[in-house]
């Protein structure tokens, strides 16, 4: 095919043809002659799937027939889309005023009179007046412009003796934004409370994030704004910025909800005065770095990622974002751009634990928890697009084609997170071949262990339900490979020679205990240990985390006994079925602040006396989380 090829359309049966201009205009389909040529700004898409064609490649892949879906599973007809011509002017057209009709203008004498009536005489030039200019100047007020003299304000002068500007002073407290489009030291006033814009923190294709001060108590908050241009529909002709801005703001807020660390919604603004409306939300600001920055700033060279780093990738980043998007998945909600540029790692001064945000939640759709789990297989069977598809870094193929997001397609993107983050910072490659989309950490990373590959090799099959069930399994086999990556566990001391554990029965978890080891019972202990994660909601309201340098209670191991203290628990914690040596059964004891709590290690008391922590749930009601003492072999 010439690179001179044209496309052309039928007026009948609307068949796009890619043809010479010499070849036979003449419709393939139905045999009507004189095909009209496509002029100006226009898109081809499938009438079938949906899918946006790459016009250059069709010389490639099509001859003088009409023209089908690129897509080799589709094979569609293919529909011509014209956009409207972008207009040169400066305000849009359906705004301009209507000028009146020029006057028609007799060839002869008069034609000079003529164009003095319909244009106002232009001075003259002429050099620069070497007196101060004067402010008594009117512009053109008689056909002699000698006499005129010019106004510093109508006429400007060459830069090396130009007045400088007038600077506007930044808006009062009292001043609110009263023009179109938002700068730095706009005022905008949510509910009671007036922001100061004050950067740009970022732009992307849909909106922009700006940096912004409460007037009053000095916090910043981040400003998102959206572009309502950029959400109209060519072919419907309808602007779709308000069901988006309206989508988001709820979904921010539901996910705000998680026991995790996440971003809060402030509240939504929408500024309709303006020609075009304006749409707003106020976030809480997370001061932070990205996680790929963070990242590349940290490890240099691949060397540097051992062990020690890798464990703390998954304890410190990779497991806590698992519990949180297993929150979101309960909601009903996937976030579809879970990548490492929308994770912020928070900066915190005194602490050497990294805390991970998710952010931008822009694109997250509520699809509803009966339509999120058990996905079919074949799963790309429909004959039309379900959903808006999405192309970026790690992107799953049913997101990229556009079908109905599910929790799989989370896991897959959460898996290229760990592709990332175990190959030393490589992103995902694009797929040519099915099987392309399956990663592989470990042929960035030699000195990987094969279980880390395997695991993101699970995470990233073609198929969602080849995929990882759900997060928990994702989030279970992260904390086994944490277990394993150490050899030994937490203290040193090879499991398989312990026989005491910690047994909570609302996970069914087991964490080992050690002769004269103080073990620290927090959040992140009791939840990492536990079988099933179904309480984790209450486990995070009862327990307290240990990163905090507190926690909800310790014990000590020594001989036949085991020693509690309790003195940072929430609500106080109790003991009961406690045998003492007498034979005397305590219940009900409330332990917190004191020191000589014992538990004698016998028949009576193993796997019979209890630890109690209290909670309240959200109904209002206090129910107790209960810790036991068992032998295990």
């Amino acid at each position: 095919m010439s690179t001179n090829s044209n496309f052309f359309q039928c007026s009948k049966c609307k068949s796009i043809f890619l043809i010479e201009p010499e070849s036979s205009k003449s419709c393939k389909n139905c045999g009507k002659k004189n095909l009209d040529p496509i002029d100006g700004r226009f898109i081809l898409r499938c009438k079938k799937c949906g899918l946006t064609q790459n016009k250059p490649a069709f010389s490639k892949l099509h001859s003088e027939k009409a023209l089908k879906c690129q897509s080799s599973t589709c094979k569609g007809a293919i529909k011509l889309i014209q956009l409207r011509k972008r207009s040169t002017l400066s305000t849009p057209i359906a705004i301009q005023p209507k000028q009146p009709p020029s006057p028609k203008i007799d060839i002869g004498k008069s034609i000079i009179k003529t164009l003095k009536e319909v244009h106002p005489p232009v001075p003259k030039r002429r050099e620069l007046p070497k007196k101060p200019f004067v402010n008594n100047y009117k512009p053109f007020p008689s056909d002699d412009v000698s006499k005129d003299k010019i106004d510093e304000e109508t006429f400007m002068p060459f830069p090396s003796s130009a007045p400088k500007p007038k600077v506007k002073s930044l808006p009062t407290v009292s001043q609110i934004k009263n023009h179109p489009g938002i700068q730095i030291g706009d005022r905008l006033k949510l509910n009671e409370d007036m922001y100061e814009i004050t950067a740009k923190i970022g732009i992307g294709g849909m909106g922009a994030v700006h940096l912004a001060r409460n007037i009053k108590t000095k916090k910043m908050v981040a400003l998102k704004e959206f572009f309502y241009t950029r959400y109209h529909d060519p072919e419907s002709g309808s602007n779709f910025c308000n069901k988006y801005w309206v989508r988001e703001s709820e979904i921010t807020e539901i996910q705000s909800k998680s026991p995790e660390t996440s971003m809060h919604l402030l509240g939504s603004l929408i500024l309709e005065q303006f020609p075009i409306p304006e749409y707003y939300i106020f976030l809480e600001y997370i001061d932070g770095i990205a996680l790929d920055k963070w990242y590349t700033d940290r490890y240099k060279n691949i060397d540097q990622l051992n062990g020690k780093e890798l464990r703390m990738l998954i304890k410190d980043i990779l497991m806590p974002i698992a519990r949180h998007m297993y929150y979101v998945h309960q909601q009903g909600i996937v976030h579809r751009d879970l990548t490492v540029q929308n994770t912020i790692i928070l900066n915190k001064r005194f602490s050497d634990k990294y805390t991970p945000v998710i952010i931008d939640w822009g694109v997250a759709k509520e699809v509803g928890i009966d339509n999120m789990f058990k996905p079919r297989k074949p799963y790309y069977v429909t004959s039309a697009p379900e959903a808006t598809g999405i192309r970026n870094r790690g992107t799953p193929p049913e997101i990229m084609a556009g079908f109905e997001p599910i929790a799989a397609s989370d896991i897959y993107m959460f898996g290229h997170m760990m592709f990332y983050l175990f190959s030393g910072g490589h992103y995902a490659s694009a797929a040519a071949t099915n099987e392309d989309f399956v990663l592989h950490p470990g042929d960035y990373n030699p000195d990987l262990p094969p279980e880390f590959t395997r695991l993101v090799e699970f995470c990233t099959q073609y198929e969602p339900a080849d995929r990882m069930e759900n997060m928990v399994k994702v989030y279970d086999a992260l904390n086994w490979l944490y277990d394993a990556s150490l050899g030994k566990h937490k203290h040193g001391i090879d499991e398989n020679q312990s026989q005491l554990f910690l047994f909570c029965d609302y996970n069914n978890g087991l964490i080992p205990l050690y002769s004269k080891k103080v073990i620290k019972i927090g959040r992140d202990e009791v939840i990492a240990a536990g079988k099933n994660h179904d309480m984790d909601g209450h486990l995070h309201s009862a327990l307290i985390p240990t990163s905090e340098g507190k926690f909800s209670f310790e014990l000590y191991v020594e001989g036949n006994y085991v020693y509690i203290r309790d003195n940072f628990s929430k609500l106080g914690s109790f003991i009961s079925n406690l045998t003492s040596t007498n034979q005397q059964v305590y219940n009900n004891v409330p332990i917190k602040g004191l020191d000589n709590v014992v538990i004698q290690l016998s028949d009576s008391n193993i796997g019979k006396t209890s630890i109690e922590v209290p909670f309240v749930a959200p109904d209002g009601k206090t129910y107790r989380i209960t810790f036991k003492i068992v032998k295990k072999k």
